[in-house]
């Protein structure tokens, strides 16, 4: 019978445990993170972050830096198809409008990690800071995913 309430008691706590990990990260100004993630890859190798942005703001907002010391740089980039060819190109700033979101996906917009510092595996996380032209950042907590 002290099975019973003690399995409720730890189901809930793993709810909980859950639901902060991917609970949105948001600046006191208005802007959340959700839906973050990033790919599992090995040591000193080239890693991807994808996040959304939501500006809830009624100010325009650039987006002007991530960073992160679990790898030597980190900057938005973005893929595109150029005559039949994928490139990718550094974005310096990318604009969030206003009640706006900002969506960062494989073949798109994206986080690129250069030289990880460590592996990153499936169930670690990777702490973001992103960093916003008002001056505003807010620490993310990005959770890996295996490929």
């Amino acid at each position: 019978m002290l099975m019973r309430p003690f399995r409720v008691l730890a189901a809930g706590a793993a709810i909980a445990v859950l639901a902060a990990a991917c609970a949105p990260t948001e600046t006191p100004q208005g802007r959340a993170v959700t839906a973050a993630w990033a790919r599992a890859a090995d040591s000193g190798a080239t890693g991807g972050a994808y996040l959304t942005i939501v500006n809830h703001d009624s100010v325009t907002v650039d987006l002007v830096s991530v960073a992160t010391a679990l790898a030597a740089s980190a900057e938005v980039h973005e893929s595109m198809q150029h005559d039949g060819m994928s490139h990718m190109m550094p974005r310096t700033s990318v604009r969030i409008g206003a009640r706006d979101s900002l969506v960062m996906a494989p073949g798109g917009l994206h986080v690129m990690l250069n030289q990880l510092t460590r592996a990153l595996a499936a169930g670690d996380s990777v702490p973001l800071t992103v960093r916003f032209s008002n001056g505003d950042s807010v620490l993310v907590r990005v959770p890996v995913r295996a490929p």
